[in-house]
């Protein structure tokens, strides 16, 4: 498995939904970021271009959806933020 990391906001993020989850919506979020990791370049995504100096891209998975960032270099993953659909 590569390496990723959580950055603080995706923390603060996920600490703030934790308590609302279902396990079916811990097992969907499990799985969303399982494919990111396991392919970042290959799960479905749209740039973000939130910052065009560092590229990041959002990928869902009904109801989150995760904001990250791949640095190739160092073939790891970067979870930035993470939101629920209302």
């Amino acid at each position: 498995m590569r390496p990723y990391t959580l950055a603080p906001q995706f923390v603060r993020d996920f600490q703030a939904l934790e308590s609302g989850m279902s396990p079916a919506d811990q097992e969907i979020l499990n799985t969303l970021m399982a494919a990111v990791i396991s392919d970042p370049q290959g799960v479905e995504r749209v740039q973000s271009f939130y910052d065009p100096q560092r590229p990041s891209w959002l990928t869902r998975s009904d109801p989150f959806v995760v904001h990250f960032a791949f640095d190739a270099d160092a073939d790891e993953v970067i979870f930035l933020n993470l939101f629920r659909r209302r």
